[in-house]
């Protein structure tokens, strides 16, 4: 069982909002879901913008009062171009801007991580930021407020990966899970170790999120082997707040299907949602279970999305983000209102598809590799190769390494080149064995592959 590192004090308990549904991220897009699954509604696809590119979503959080935010940015460009926008829990959406860093660093990777206050009224999120020559990274978390103004946020180095409790801040150093003392600000620096996350499994701590009750914690424990996750387990610990040593009660893993992430806890601390190789699934919290063994659930998992991330439960209510409903007809014939014409139904955008060679080389990369695409339409396609930040050695979102570009003046195969960009070139040797993310893009179409890069 957790330890606790610092008795500080008594933490006084506000009262809670019920939970209501799970906000998310599937296929670059944000969506809101009841607990059960029967309502679901899509915020917001991918927005296009000034350049005519496809940002897309990549992480969103929900308050305690049931606000929503989410970040966004074009594939493979680079993080200070991320930007923002909020939902209220009446559905109306009027506050977006460029989610802000500091400092002049070469290659920013944020949010890693992304939260708000209870109220609402500021967001944190982590960052990794590095420069060459020399080497420099800093790790750490930035504070900023709501409001859609290019508002620079407050830098706190060292604390990763930050979640609220309440306005308190919830982040780690290495092992040690802090919290952001009582008598601090949101944006303060003064924390005091909660938890040592060592594990029997030797597995790294990301982010800790804190049910608004302060009765159950959930840790999310990781591990990578070159540069890809081999490894993801969630921790469900019973706790009372912040400020003191876990009770008894459990402390247990939630049973899960391959690498485990994206734990959320509800305010009230009997829903816990996180994602596997099944999907988004949110079960009820633990009843039991011990010493690192499998939690008995209250209630069993339900997948919400088979693709979905970035799980956030909170109190939204799922109907005020439902399109309206078309009056009933009025009495007698002509004197009602005509329901508006059903809107065709939505289709999924013709995806072009790529043929690779079975042996990939770093040096047919350098020099430009040959891929033979099918597009479904006539217009531009873009090849864009990622892999992990870890197989640089470096934290956060997938980094690009390689790309290609070629316009089809019809629908047909084409060749399209592939090459490193400088990324891939500095990182060269580091790049031999690693697993890259080929994306084959076209409109809002897209396909992908993965490579072994020899």
């Amino acid at each position: 069982m957790r330890t606790a590192l610092t008795l500080l004090f008594l933490l006084l308990l506000a009262p809670t909002a019920h939970a209501a549904s799970v906000a998310y991220i599937a296929d670059g897009e944000v969506w809101l879901a009841s607990l059960d699954g029967s309502q679901r509604v899509k915020l917001s696809g991918p927005v296009t913008n000034a350049s005519g590119a496809f940002e897309k979503w990549n992480a969103v959080a929900q308050a305690d009062n049931g606000r929503i935010v989410a970040s966004r940015v074009e594939p493979g460009k680079i993080s200070s171009l991320s930007w923002f926008q909020v939902w209220e829990p009446d559905g109306t959406s009027t506050i977006q801007g460029p989610l802000t860093r500091t400092g002049s660093y070469a290659l920013p990777v944020y949010p890693l991580g992304l939260d708000l206050t209870a109220n609402g009224g500021a967001m944190a999120y982590g960052f990794s930021n590095s420069n060459c020559c020399p080497s420099v990274l800093e790790t750490g978390t930035y504070v900023r407020a709501v409001a859609s103004a290019a508002i620079p946020p407050v830098r706190i180095a060292g604390q990763e990966d930050p979640t609220f409790f309440g306005g308190r801040l919830v982040t780690h150093d290495r092992e040690i899970v802090y919290a952001q003392k009582a008598s601090a600000t949101t944006y303060g620096d003064d924390f005091a170790g909660w938890l040592d996350s060592s594990n029997p499994f030797g597995l790294e701590v990301r982010r800790t999120d804190v049910a608004a009750n302060g009765a159950v914690s959930a840790l999310e424990l990781e591990q990578w082997t070159n540069g890809t996750q081999t490894t993801g387990k969630i921790e469900l610990l019973s706790t009372n707040g912040v400020d003191q040593n876990p009770t008894a009660a459990f402390d247990c893993l939630v049973p899960s299907t391959g690498i485990a992430v994206d734990a959320s806890l509800s305010q009230d601390g009997t829903r816990v949602a996180w994602s596997d190789a099944d999907g988004l699934k949110v079960a009820g919290a633990p009843t039991g279970g011990t010493d690192f063994n499998p939690c008995v659930l209250s209630a069993p998992a339900v997948v919400i999305a088979p693709n979905g991330t970035s799980a956030s439960i909170g109190p939204a209510n799922v109907s005020a983000f439902l399109p309206p409903t078309a009056p009933p007809p009025g009495p007698g014939t002509g004197t009602g209102t005509a329901p508006p014409p059903t809107a065709p139904p939505t289709s999924t955008p013709a995806a072009p598809t790529a043929t690779v060679p079975t042996k990939v080389t770093r040096a047919a990369l350098t020099k430009g590799l040959a891929v033979k695409v099918t597009a479904p339409a006539a217009g531009k396609v873009t090849l864009t190769a990622t892999v992990p930040a870890k197989a640089l050695g470096k934290k956060g979102k997938a980094i690009v390494v390689a790309t290609g570009a070629g316009t089809a003046k019809a629908a047909g195969p084409l060749t399209i080149k592939l090459k490193l960009n400088a990324t891939g070139r500095k990182q060269l040797k580091r790049l031999k064995g690693k697993k890259a993310t080929l994306r084959i893009a076209q409109g809002a179409g897209s396909t992908t592959k993965t490579i072994t890069l020899r």
